[in-house]
């Protein structure tokens, strides 16, 4: 009864230990996007025109990624209560106008088994090499056991 009872709880104190450092790597890499967009002197669109295939990806549930017919590349933001975006089966956008994304009034459609609607409050465009640095951070920052996109040895540094 004893081995049970400390075998219990050591998985629960590792099962903490992960979730922390979870945890940890989800914030730092809200931190880094939010750096990012500063250090990249990114400026805010109110809207796109044109679009007809879109390609969104998630970074995480504030951050969208976007691609379009031609080529080009965005950064899509949504409200801090948008959640699990990244367990999507699928992304759709939603906007009044066709072919138009305005801020604040065009929508991210979270597809699958949840529907969630999450409004567009920002959108920057991006260079091709910075939606790179956006998505290697995004991967580092599950990978880096130290739990910080910054401290990675493998993540690319700057443009």
């Amino acid at each position: 009864m004893k081995t049970y009872i400390k075998t219990y709880i050591n998985g629960l104190l590792a099962l903490t230990a992960m979730l922390l450092v979870g945890c940890s790597n989800i914030n730092n890499y809200d931190n880094y996007i939010s750096t990012f967009i500063a250090d990249e002197a990114l400026s805010p669109l109110e809207s796109i025109d044109s679009i007809k295939a879109v390609d969104l990806f998630v970074l995480n549930d504030q951050h969208i990624g976007l691609i379009t017919q031609n080529n080009k590349s965005y950064l899509l933001t949504t409200a801090d209560n948008c959640e699990n975006m990244y367990y999507a089966n699928k992304l759709i956008l939603l906007s009044e106008e066709q072919g138009v994304i305005k801020v604040h009034s065009a929508k991210i459609a979270r597809v699958g088994d949840k529907y969630t609607e999450c409004t567009i409050t920002g959108m920057y465009k991006l260079h091709s090499v910075q939606l790179e640095l956006l998505t290697n951070a995004y991967m580092s920052s599950y990978r880096n056991p130290k739990g910080s996109v910054f401290g990675s040895s493998s993540y690319p540094r700057g443009i």
